[in-house]
């Protein structure tokens, strides 16, 4: 975040801690119960959001050296990510084009993928480059077995894939502005530290909610960071399909004696950047946690996410290591043990008939926006 925009969102701040009031909406905002709970409305969103819509699947340097690869395997498409011998990115389908077994596992540093099944070799750019017993298939070229690839690009450290087949990324397109904002950062030198991957029996929708108020603070997390933070403050900045929320420490109050143009806010809030459809990027005191939420094996009562956390400055030995697994393992207990029991809770609930809407109240204004985004995309999309 550079140093006007900073300003701009400090006055702001402040005008709400001594109004006493945040961020609000135009009106009330009524989302369906059945969003949560439709297995059309499900099935929508999967081919829709999570099908032809651009995803962000990491920070640069998931693929932190030449001749890497990070398999991913949270959406449908098993992806495979590569960073070739000259640096670029690329994605691919893990699937092998012989008999379709997966080429790769987990992550690591090589220069080839041997398919575990027939030992057809494939090169970080996803060319066959050999396949045992090549007179058998002279008559079909190697070149109609490459790895199918998918548009991907190297956005300002950010990764991007479109997980189709054949569909256009068009990412300047889909960023919008939000991007003027977050390569301020620098996200391409952050280091990745540690993911966790997590499975929720709630609505991929409802594990999305839980980033996008601080109305709960001080009742959910009363125990935890309810003191460290401003109860039901904070900045929305729409930007496209995406948005910013701000929310303030109580230790902000410090720059009020100093002048504007020596103000850095960045230690005295959360700045959160909801990159439609599914990504919540948190900046946090110095460092990046960046979720990424799928629906699961059963897409519309279950979630699967990642939480990846990635830091300033590489571990490099042991206590720099238990420092960022300590932010870490914070991060998971509020979620873990405060958010998501609610969440999978309320979608018990859902099928109760107790309620035909949710409400979403003035002081809620990004729920209305990432909610009405989504009933635009499916209801607007067009093959």
């Amino acid at each position: 975040m550079q140093q006007s925009e900073q300003i701009k969102v400090g006055e702001q701040i402040f005008e709400y801690i001594d109004d006493s009031t945040t961020a609000l909406a135009e009106q009330i905002y009524k989302q369906p119960v059945s969003e949560y709970t439709s297995e059309a409305v499900s099935q929508k969103e999967c081919s829709i959001l999570f099908q032809k819509t651009p995803l962000c699947v990491g920070l640069s340097n998931l693929l932190p050296q030449n001749n890497t690869y990070y398999t991913h395997d949270l959406s449908e498409q098993p992806l495979l990510l590569t960073r070739d011998e000259s640096g670029k990115f690329h994605a691919f389908l893990n699937v092998c084009r012989h008999r379709g077994a997966r080429v790769a596992e987990s992550c690591g540093k090589r220069k080839y993928f041997n398919c575990p099944y027939h030992s057809w070799k494939y090169d970080l750019k996803g060319s066959l480059i050999n396949r045992p017993e090549e007179i058998s298939f002279e008559h079909s070229p190697k070149s109609d077995h490459h790895l199918v690839e998918l548009e991907a690009t190297e956005l300002d450290g950010l990764l991007w894939v479109m997980p189709t087949p054949g569909v256009s990324l068009a990412i300047k397109s889909h960023m919008s502005t939000i991007n003027d904002d977050l390569k301020h950062f620098d996200l391409g030198n952050f280091y990745h530290h540690e993911s966790r991957a997590l499975t929720k029996r709630m609505n991929w929708k409802l594990v999305m909610d839980t980033f996008m108020e601080s109305y709960h603070f001080c009742v959910l997390h009363k125990e935890s960071i309810c003191n460290i933070f401003y109860h039901n403050l904070g900045t929305f900045d729409p930007a496209g399909d995406h948005f910013r929320l701000v929310f303030a420490r109580h230790s902000i109050d410090e720059l009020r004696n100093l002048p504007k143009t020596e103000w850095n806010i960045l230690p005295h809030i959360v700045s959160i950047y909801v990159l439609f459809p599914n990504v919540v990027l948190v900046w946090q005191l110095d460092h990046i946690e960046l979720w990424q939420i799928f629906p699961g094996q059963d897409p519309v009562n279950e979630s699967i996410m990642q939480v990846s956390l990635y830091t300033p400055d590489e571990c490099c030995d042991q206590k720099s290591k238990q420092h960022w697994d300590k932010n870490l393992e914070l991060v998971l207990h509020v979620t873990e043990n405060e958010d998501f029991p609610v969440g999978e809770g309320t979608q018990r609930g859902f099928y109760t008939g107790a309620q035909n809407n949710i409400t979403f109240g003035l002081n809620e204004p990004a729920l209305a926006k990432f909610h009405s985004t989504i009933t635009d995309k499916i209801n607007g999309y067009r093959e």
